[in-house]
């Protein structure tokens, strides 16, 4: 490519013209390799153009359409065919001329950020009083929930709300939820659901977190606010198996002074005036004064406050992150269809494709969800290796539980008559070597070793030859009418478990085999996202949904990680840049120094890694999807860390 490149820069230092070049005469090949270089052609697309020009025969539109969307080409990028201007990279229709007919492509609804101040000022007393003061999870149901275990020394309700300002700024409903998830233990088969029917999306730890900052960031006063937070640290310490832990407490405290700060740096100190606060829920936003919830909410918003500026009230969207080290983006296999997509699409398909995406699929219409399925037909066809393929690894995986099962159904039988007749105590701690080895919680073979003694105790009883469908039957017969409890993913993380109940059996050996068909996958995942141009190229276009970077940079949300603030004024000054549109030109994947990163490049400038890449299978060796997970990159971390101490 490089000796290509000079014997291309030879042949151009002549050939130098003024004027829209035509790709009929050689004599404007200067003069089309600088507007390619400003409108920002990938180099590679430069050189195989010119290179290549007689070969490709560039004699009407289509096939310039054709190069141009190949190689990602801008759609505004003019030059001539066969006498005629055209759009390289436009699908453009028959009735094209002169250069001036352009597709609008659909586009996303506009969102509105304008808060209905009638309703900015009735939001606390709707919070205390009406009906969004009251959960869904009555005391009653509470009391009665046998998965709730209660911790040794519980805190009272009265001195959770002493701490906190009156009248409540956010629905009265979370100082109980609180105090419910402060007084239970982190054990069982428990969900945020069993607290308050306002479920969220998360884990419960992180959940829980999300409820403790949003009620601290509501505590004007400093000192309150500490000692709300040191009176939860304490209970934890009384309480060490509780479900909030001292670091999510540790974490909105330094949310509460991140966003503080940032409102000083904003508005300006004493300007602004704390309102109210909502969790990310429909009624309680649009009780904020939001419009419409569905259409108006922010990208991956957490959190949301109000704060009146200037005599008017105004809504900041927040994105919580634990701290630094926290996931950016953590997606599965499904991601791999919109990755491949967005990376082949045409640019109407692309534009079109885009805004449908954003769009919940309840409100699409029917030729929208034709058009999505027509494309992805289209192109997530078999070009996409198998061994990245999540349906092919997920067969082959499938096969190998088969096979192995199988093959050490006697074994496995005496593993299973020997685990059974342990005492408890040494069944508790064989499962909880089992656990560790498939990176399950410290917790989770307390939680499940009945349930397995159950499972193994019907497979006792049982004739033949084992297999996943025998396991599924005994799942079934524990959990009735909980499919997702017998799902496939459940199915083969006990066949894993009987593989290995035995550390030196034949069964162990082969389940090591299951284990490296996983890390296989996730490195040919690895290795096609990261070296194939269209898939690389899909990576950046697809994180965009899920990474805010753009909602970041447009001031739509700020992201809170810990202290550190990623929003828009921070940003500008890191990237050296003023809007998305910007930065995203300057995007790209590094694959060295490992891990691989998405990074801020621009030629003559040091690259700015924003974060580390990484796949993996979700529960290795029986988990039925991959994940594509972004961590904020250490380097970024500091740049946000120096920022904040420079002010």
């Amino acid at each position: 490519m490089k000796n290509n490149f000079k014997k291309i820069l030879n042949e151009l230092s002549y050939r130098v013209s003024t004027g829209i070049p035509d790709l009929t005469n050689e004599q404007h090949l200067m003069k089309l390799w600088d507007i390619l270089k400003e409108e920002k052609w990938p180099i590679d697309a430069r050189v195989e153009l010119l290179k290549n020009l007689n070969e490709l025969e560039f004699k009407d539109k289509a096939a310039l359409q054709k190069y141009a969307s190949k190689h990602k080409i801008k759609p505004d990028t003019k030059v001539t065919v066969g006498g005629e201007e055209t759009t390289a990279g436009e699908q453009l229709p028959d009735n094209f001329k002169d250069g001036e007919y352009i597709i609008e492509p659909e586009k996303a609804p506009e969102k509105n950020k304008e808060l209905d101040q009638t309703k900015t000022n009735q939001a606390t007393k709707e919070f205390n009083e009406g009906k969004l003061s009251e959960d869904g999870v009555s005391d009653k149901d509470f009391d009665n929930n046998e998965q709730i275990s209660p911790v040794d020394n519980p805190i009272d309700i009265k001195d959770v709300e002493r701490q906190l300002t009156k009248p409540l700024p956010f629905p009265r409903k979370y100082l109980k939820v609180l105090t419910r998830l402060l007084n239970t233990k982190n054990q069982g088969k428990i969900s945020i659901s069993d607290f308050t029917d306002a479920a969220g999306g998360g884990t419960l730890e992180s959940t829980a977190g999300e409820i403790v900052s949003m009620i601290g960031m509501s505590i004007d006063d400093n000192e309150k606010a500490n000692q709300f937070f040191d009176m939860l640290s304490q209970h934890t310490k009384d309480n060490n198996d509780g479900i909030i832990s001292s670091s999510w407490i540790e974490s909105a405290r330094k949310v509460r002074e991140g966003v503080r700060e940032r409102y000083d740096r904003e508005f300006g100190e004493g300007n602004w005036k704390f309102k109210n606060a909502a969790w990310d829920i429909k009624d309680e936003v649009e009780a904020l004064g939001m419009d419409n919830y569905r259409k108006d909410k922010g990208f991956s918003t957490d959190v949301y406050f109000s704060v009146e500026v200037d005599g008017k009230t105004i809504l900041d969207e927040v994105s919580l992150k634990k701290d630094k080290k926290a996931n950016l983006l953590n997606s599965t296999s499904g991601r791999m269809s919109d990755i491949i997509i967005r990376g082949n699409a045409t640019t109407e398909e692309y534009e079109r494709y885009d805004a449908i995406y954003a769009k919940d699929s309840k409100d699409r219409t029917k030729e929208e969800k034709a058009f999505m399925k027509e494309i992805e037909e289209k192109y997530y066809t078999e070009e996409i290796p198998d061994n990245v393929k999540v349906s092919k690894v997920k067969q082959k995986q499938l096969k190998l539980h088969q096979e192995n099962l199988s093959k050490n159904n006697d074994s496995i039988r005496t593993d299973i008559d020997n685990f059974l007749s342990m005492s408890k105590e040494k069944q508790l701690e064989r499962l909880t070597q089992l656990g560790k080895d498939l990176n399950q919680s410290k917790k989770w073979a307390k939680s499940n070793l009945d349930d397995y003694v159950k499972i193994m105790e019907g497979l006792k009883n049982t004739e033949g030859t084992l297999s996943v469908d025998m396991i599924e039957e005994q799942l079934k017969k524990i959990f009735p009418g909980k499919s997702a409890k017998s799902d496939m993913r459940s199915r083969q993380k006990t066949s894993a478990l009987l593989q290995q109940l035995n550390p030196e059996s034949e069964s162990k050996k082969d389940w090591d085999n299951i284990v490296r068909n996983s890390h296989q996958h996730a490195e040919e995942t690895a290795k096609y996202l990261l070296e194939n141009d269209t898939a690389r190229e899909g990576l950046l276009k697809s994180i965009r949904e899920d990474f805010p970077l753009q909602a970041l940079m447009s001031g739509e949300e700020s992201m809170s990680l810990g202290d550190l603030s990623a929003d828009q004024g921070t940003l500008r000054e890191i990237f050296g840049v003023k809007d998305f549109k910007e930065l995203e030109q300057n995007l790209k994947v590094r694959e060295t120094p490992e891990p691989a990163s998405i990074v801020f490049s621009v030629e003559g400038q040091e690259e700015i890694p924003i974060s580390e890449i990484n796949t993996r299978p979700d529960g290795i060796g029986y988990g039925g999807s991959w994940k594509l997970e972004m961590k904020l990159h250490p380097d970024f971390a500091l740049r946000l860390e120096t920022l904040k101490k420079a002010r």
